[in-house]
């Protein structure tokens, strides 16, 4: 059973709305968002360029009453100062958010950017899959766009794929035609609740989804009225209490992750990578300790990849799995933890096993971590 809940949930006294994912009771895929705080990202908006930055490239550029820091700006793709640009990353600490030149607008199976006619397709779909999505794209065309298509495609039917595609293009369209006229500050778009989001990224659509938010249970209910989507109401356990959502943030901010064989994860972060390393801790060495070894790893492999979804992390990743000798146990794990991988949304690639036992890992850099947003809060 897939359960998809989103409630409120107390950390460290403060109050966030989470969104998680569970498969037969266990925690697989969390957002969470401090209570009362929007996140801008995935906002189209207009600004204007109020100080360039000449010595690292890009623009700061003023929108409203934010100062948003683009990278990617260069003279000669904006007219007279005036930038339509996404936000790509909310503030942080002293930093500015950060947005982009290339507008886009995402959907469950692709993502449609200003651009040049070009189509593009997720590294995770295979040859056979991609051949057939092509097939389905002959004689369509978008002037000026982008399309990038996503691996949730290889789920969809024909219909449901060309009739998102065209949506969303004609919603980036409209967007872009409203922007030649709108002032200074203007937001054009807005995406849906993070919430809503999580759900369209999700590769396999959940049994149920359960709410105890009005607001949120009308958002997901939608015109339609999704069946799937039902109010908890209990006067006497919540339903963050219902499912330990609250136990669940303690421990995903803490150094240690147990595993079922006894075994434990030591997760520490620092300035230039992730540390993760696996102790056998607990668990009973048999008679073969290699076997035993083995074991541990492959469990712990799969916990890994658990953690670093649910935490967040990204960047270089560096995993201190236990030595094995035997060459084909080492092989088996490499080829264990990249069928793991490909369960992520985010692109994660393992790069090697260094014959000490530390696997390199590279984990794509998107939204801020689930401690970053727990303990620093949006700002």
């Amino acid at each position: 059973m897939r359960d998809f809940i989103v409630t409120e949930a107390a950390f460290s006294e403060q109050s966030f709305l989470c969104a998680a994912l569970y498969e037969e009771r266990k925690l697989t895929a969390l957002k969470v968002q401090p209570c009362g705080a929007e996140s801008l990202v995935g906002q189209i908006r207009t600004g204007y360029v109020s100080d360039r930055v000449k010595n690292i490239g890009g623009a700061f550029v003023t929108s409203g009453k934010e100062k948003f820091f683009l990278p990617d700006y260069h003279p000669e793709k904006v007219n007279s100062g005036h930038v339509v640009f996404s936000v790509t990353k909310d503030a942080f600490g002293n930093k500015n958010p950060v947005g982009s030149v290339t507008p886009e607008i995402p959907g469950r199976y692709a993502v449609i950017r200003t651009g040049t006619g070009e189509v593009r397709y997720s590294k995770k779909l295979t040859a056979e899959e991609k051949r057939v999505l092509q097939k389905w794209l002959e004689g369509t065309s978008f002037a000026g766009m982008n399309l990038l298509v996503r691996t949730n495609a290889r789920r969809a039917d024909k219909a449901a794929f060309l009739k998102e595609v065209n949506e969303i293009a004609g919603t980036l369209e409209n967007v872009l035609k409203t922007a030649e006229k709108a002032g200074n500050g203007a937001i054009l778009y807005k995406p849906a609740p993070f919430y809503a989001d999580m759900l369209k990224d999700l590769y396999e659509l959940p049994d149920r989804i359960l709410t105890d938010s009005p607001s949120v249970y009308e958002s997901l209910r939608g015109a339609d009225g999704d069946e799937r989507v039902s109010f908890y109401e209990n006067r006497t356990l919540t339903l963050a209490e219902l499912y330990g959502l609250p136990h669940e943030l303690e421990k995903l901010t803490g150094r240690v992750a147990w595993l079922k064989c006894g075994a434990y994860l030591v997760i520490e972060k620092t300035e230039a990578f992730v540390s993760i390393d696996v102790n056998s801790g607990k668990c009973e060495k048999g008679r073969i300790p290699e076997e035993t070894y083995r074991r541990i790893n492959l469990e712990a492999a799969e916990e890994v990849v658990r953690q670093v979804m649910l935490r967040n992390l990204s960047g270089m990743i560096l995993v201190d799995f236990i030595n094995l000798s035997r060459a084909e146990h080492r092989e088996e794990l490499v080829n264990v933890m990249k069928k793991l991988v490909k369960k992520d949304h985010l692109h994660m690639d393992v790069i090697d096993l260094t014959p000490l036992g530390i696997m390199e890992i590279v984990r794509q850099k998107g939204e801020k971590s689930l401690e970053e947003i727990l303990k620093n809060h949006f700002t």
